[in-house]
Parts: C-alpha cells; structure tokens; sequence
C-alpha cells in the first residue's frame, strides 16, 4: 500500500523525473507534513486523559512508531479515513499549487 501511495504522490506532483535519492527525501518530508495533519485531527478527537497518555507516549518513545501508531488505532476508530482524507487534502492542495505555478 505504501508503494502505491508513494508512487501516486510523487507521479501527481511531478516529482517523478527526480533522481531516487531526491524522491526518497521528497517522499519522507511529504510522510511528515500528512502525519502532523493527522495528528492533529487525532488530538481533536482524544478526550484530555487519552491526548495527556499519548503526549506522554510520544515524549518517551518518540521513535517507536508501532507504540504510536497502536496508541492511536485503539483510541480513533475511524484513524484509516482520517489519514486518507488528510492524503487527499495534501494531494489536491500540492496539485492545485503546482499547477498554479506552471500557469
């Protein structure tokens, strides 16, 4: 699924006549901005003891992404349409953008 995701994004935008390495890099920077909206969205929706639980998870395993990523699925259950809708939304708005600026 990630392959997939990654090759749209990087096709969608244009990024695809990019060496590998640049589009390795490009992909990771794309993974971060998509991840703070979802986070963001997820916090919205944690009442103030779970998102006090998961800033504690997150200030202590900063690196253990199944830890967060476990955290999360247990607390949102809609976590898959929330980082689907925030894939899109990075999508049309960078689409939207680069098309503006080829204009």
């Amino acid at each position: 699924m990630e392959d997939i995701l990654k090759q749209n994004i990087i096709k969608d935008l244009g990024l695809d006549s990019l060496p590998e390495e640049e589009q390795k890099e490009a992909f990771l920077k794309i993974g971060e901005i998509i991840f703070s909206g979802v986070l963001s969205r997820v916090l919205d929706e944690l009442s103030d003891e779970e998102a006090s639980e998961f800033e504690k998870i997150i200030s202590e395993k900063p690196d253990d992404e199944e830890a967060v990523m476990g955290f999360m699925k247990a607390k949102v259950p809609n976590l898959d349409e929330i980082v689907n809708e925030e894939i899109a939304k990075f999508k049309k708005e960078s689409v939207d953008f680069m098309n503006e600026i080829s204009e």
